[in-house]
């Protein structure tokens, strides 16, 4: 099964931005100012500074859909949910519902893809972007 659509390279994008993992003490959100000083013997050089809310990216845009999901009254578990699908890429299904059972949220794996799809759904919307269903690799 396979994806044809724009939402889904948003969807990864996001998650290779967003999600921890083992690169996530990579950048300025890992270093400590005295570490930044004792590399440069001083301050560091300019155009090495960090990000500001003005350099914003596409991966942004998804982040703040799913923040909106989870605001919603009942979308507070499909934004867990998407979260934990595109931050965690490779891990199997049954360790992604062990996470969501850490946070109080019991379900099945019928239930996981169901609200997967939801969240997507939302997001595609709030991006203006098309949705479009798993295509079947032979009627591709």
């Amino acid at each position: 099964m396979r994806r044809n659509d724009d939402l889904e390279a948003r969807l990864k994008e996001w998650g290779t931005e967003y999600g921890g993992g083992r690169y996530e003490e990579i950048g300025w959100q890992g270093a400590s100012p005295l570490a930044v000083m004792m590399k440069y013997h001083g301050r560091a050089p300019d155009g090495l500074t960090q990000s500001t809310r003005t350099d914003r990216t596409p991966a942004d845009e998804v982040h703040e859909a799913v923040e909106a999901l989870g605001r919603q009254v009942e979308g507070w578990l499909p934004a867990q949910v998407i979260r934990i699908e595109y931050w965690l890429p490779g891990q199997p299904v049954e360790a992604k519902l062990q996470k969501l059972r850490r946070v109080g949220s019991q379900v099945s794996r019928v239930r996981y893809y169901q609200l997967l799809r939801l969240a997507r759904i939302y997001v595609a919307g709030r991006l203006q972007v098309a949705f479009s269903e798993e295509v079947d690799g032979a009627a591709a």
